[in-house]
């Protein structure tokens, strides 16, 4: 995670979970070389979506997606 750059950045939605509202999520899909047990590699899209909280003492960062890409994706800065 803490790998992803601008360039990984696809786009933002509200969030729809009721009282969360005016929360904005963060989508970005970086694509990571992966090992497998036989040490071949596979390079994988990664859908990441966060949601970045105001919080007294900084911000926090909560992961709500973490899966492989299951739909097609367009960069806004690729």
């Amino acid at each position: 995670l803490m790998q992803i750059n601008v360039e990984d950045f696809c786009y933002t939605l509200q969030n729809t979970k009721l009282e969360y509202e005016y929360e904005v999520l963060y989508v970005f899909v970086p694509q990571v070389k992966l090992y497998n047990s036989d040490g071949d590699t596979e390079t994988v899209d990664i859908y990441t979506k966060f949601n970045i909280i105001d919080i007294p003492n900084g911000r926090r960062t909560i992961v709500i997606s973490f899966h492989k890409r299951n739909k097609p994706i367009t960069y806004l800065f690729r």
